[in-house]
């Protein structure tokens, strides 16, 4: 019995550390979806499930999933995107509709276009503002704190060919361009997460600071970490950053 029970002992050690392996990016994983919250993990899920079984599929027919993410990749580093087909009307309608969506993007609930600078004020909770003599547009953010509390920014972007006529359109436009929300649970997420390696350390501090990224400068780095294309965080992160 001696001789069985040296060879079972280091074999069941062996087991023991892939099992621990195996477990920590399950368990990042985890914490990323905690934070993010079920309801929106649950869309989330769905985005993914769409990108790959339709995009993917119809896209590139003949790669395996893990492939067809390295090429899809690849193409949008290479600006190869002409002849790509578009995401199902379905999972956007459904990105549209989600809670998901608001903690990815805010956008404004209030917008006015002002004659000139003489027109506008300071609010308590606004930073100063360049006077200006042409029309300009003012766009007011709203927050809502965990206490219930309710907080506002505002941005201005100036132009000197507003006309008049234009004023609705311009305004309905601007009520629907999405900024990077900067305190959603999207960006909590990935701060949970970015010790799991450099490349998801460098995704968050560089989504951190500047918000929107160029697509194509994503995926170069991306590729160049050689991210591993069959974790389940990874994929969630391409679709969330690249397709939405």
């Amino acid at each position: 019995m001696t001789r069985p029970t040296k060879i079972l002992l280091p074999f069941i050690f062996l087991l023991l550390i892939i099992s621990c392996a195996d477990k920590k990016p399950e368990k990042q994983t985890s914490e990323f979806d905690k934070v993010l919250g079920i309801q929106n993990v649950a869309t989330l899920n769905f985005l993914v499930s769409d990108f790959e079984n339709d995009f993917l599929k119809r896209q590139y027919p003949k790669l395996d999933t893990e492939n067809a993410y390295r090429q899809f990749l690849t193409e949008l580093r290479d600006e190869k995107t002409k002849n790509w087909k578009s995401i199902s009307q379905k999972a956007r309608n459904k990105f549209k509709s989600s809670d998901l969506r608001l903690e990815m993007y805010e956008f404004p609930d209030s917008v006015w276009i002002l004659k000139n600078s003489t027109f506008d004020k300071i609010e308590s909770d606004s930073l100063p503002f360049l006077k200006s003599p042409f029309p300009y547009v003012k766009s007011r953010y709203k927050y809502t704190n965990p206490d219930g509390t309710i907080e506002y920014t505002y941005s201005r972007s100036s132009g000197e060919n507003i006309s008049e006529v234009h004023y609705d359109s311009i305004i309905k436009r601007e009520l629907n361009s999405p900024d990077f929300n900067y305190i959603g649970k999207f960006l909590q997420a990935l701060e949970s997460i970015k010790e799991k390696s450099e490349f998801h350390k460098e995704f968050y501090e560089t989504k951190k600071s500047a918000g929107f990224l160029f697509p194509e400068s994503t995926a170069n780095v991306m590729l160049n970490y050689n991210i591993d294309l069959n974790d389940k965080l990874n994929r969630k992160i391409i679709v969330l950053e690249l397709a939405y």
